[in-house]
This record gives C-alpha cells, structure tokens and sequence, in this order.
C-alpha cells in the first residue's frame, strides 16, 4: 500500500516537473575576417579586450589603396572643367540671344550667322553635360576606392570581448579566412531538445529555470525565446532556446546544464 503511495506520489511529480539537458552558448559570437587577401599590418586590440561595434580591429597593409583613394579624391574635388564648360557655354549662350535681337531687329545680321551661333551654344552645353557626366563618373571611383580601403580594416560587429587571435602581425592572410573571434557573454542562450508532450505546454516568454554544471553561477532564470516549429522526426524531439542574463559573467558559455519545467 506504502510503495503503491510513493510510486503515485512519483509519477506525479514527474509529470508536474521536467528537466532537459541542453548547453549554453553565447547570444552574440562571430568567427570574423576579411573579404580580401592581404598581408596583416596591425593588430589594434588584444585577447580579453572588451571592444564595442564599430571599432577597429585590424588592418591589412594599404599602401596602394590609400594612395588610389588620395588620386580618386583629388579628381572628385577638382570641379575646373565644370566650370570651364559653364562658362563657355554661358558665353556662347549671350552671345546667340544678342545674335537674334539684332537679326530681329536689324537687317545686318543673317539667317546663316544666327545659326552657327545656335550651333556653337549647342556644342559648348554639350561639353558642360559632358564634363558634369565625367565628374559624376571621378564620384563614383574615389567611392570605390573608399570602398576599398574600407575592406582593409576588420571592424567589431557587436559589442563583446575577443576570444582568439590566431593570426599575428606580417602574416597572410586569404579572403574569409578567420582572423579573430569574438562573444559577448553578457547575455546567454541555452540549446535544448524537449520531448513533443512537454514542449508543446510551453510558451515564447516564459520564464523557466536553469541549472548549469559548472561556472560561479550555478542557478539562472531565463525566458524561452524560441520554440521550434517542426518536430525531429527520428527523436520526436522539439528545439527550445532560453535566453538569460549573465552580465555577471557567472556562467562560461559551453557548459552543460538542464532547463526545469513546471
């Protein structure tokens, strides 16, 4: 009688509450490098530093970039031919009225003359679109060569502390190749994998608990931020993320632990 009690007692705390298995990871972490080839000539922070988005990482040697980019620019700024176009069309363009007015009104002036006047209008605001096109065209060059110069420097994502840095100075370096990691650990997921019955009583935005294997902090609080919506097949098993905070650092991402649900 005793033992059928505790076994009731037993099954029912087990349907009551559940624990999953699941691992953490960091909410925020890249593994970065460049778009191009290039050969590293600084390394501006190190492992450990906290670095915020935007910052500056590391740079590529660019010497020849640079230098494209400072005669791109010169070109871009230099507006003399625009202006020397304007001008002589301007020009040509008083000319041609004061041209008419006379034919209008005089007979000294001829049908032929008023129309090479018209020509040479015509020709000279030719050359003024002409030299505004190219202007637009030495624009877009020294954009690309910024555009360039920008592919040099590795710039932080996110907020967050490097990882690793397994290249050092005067190395190669290839297209996409990873050259730096980085994480923010302030917040935390953790990653698990609970039987169809349970995740289907559970909701984005609820609040569960979390015990870790390891780290300062051991016990954690955290919300389901993402219930998958497909099913394993082999495992009938359904993806939970739950985000927590660990802006104390208590927890080192990579561990191992177990969701509680009520």
């Amino acid at each position: 009688m005793i033992r059928s009690i505790i076994t009731t007692l037993s099954l029912a705390a087990a349907a009551y509450a559940a624990s999953f298995d699941g691992v953490t990871e960091p909410i925020a972490q890249a593994k970065i490098g460049f778009t191009v080839s290039g050969k590293i000539d600084s390394i501006w922070v190190k492992e450990g530093a906290f670095v915020h988005k935007g910052d500056t990482l590391m740079n590529l040697v660019k010497t020849e970039e640079e230098l494209r980019e400072s005669i791109t620019k010169i070109a871009a700024e230099d507006t003399s031919s625009v202006a020397s176009a304007k001008a002589k069309m301007d020009t040509y363009e008083k000319d041609l009225q004061v041209t008419k007015k006379l034919f209008e009104t005089s007979t000294s002036i001829s049908a032929e003359q008023v129309w090479e006047k018209e020509m040479n209008y015509n020709v000279t605001r030719a050359e003024w679109e002409a030299a505004k096109v190219a202007k637009t065209k030495d624009s877009l060059e020294h954009r690309m060569a910024q555009a360039q110069l920008e592919k040099l420097y590795l710039i932080a994502p996110f907020d967050g502390e490097i990882v690793a840095i397994p290249k050092n100075r005067s190395e190669s370096v290839e297209a996409l190749e990873p050259v730096m990691e980085i994480a923010d650990v302030r917040t935390c997921r953790m990653i698990a994998y609970i039987i169809v019955s349970k995740a289907s009583t559970l909701k984005v935005g609820q609040q569960v608990s979390l015990q870790l294997n390891s780290g300062k902090a051991r016990n954690k609080k955290g919300r389901i931020e993402f219930i998958s919506p497909v099913v394993d097949k082999a495992s009938l098993l359904r993806t939970v993320k739950v985000v927590f905070d660990n802006s104390d650092k208590g927890v080192e991402p990579g561990v191992t632990g177990t969701i509680s649900v009520k």
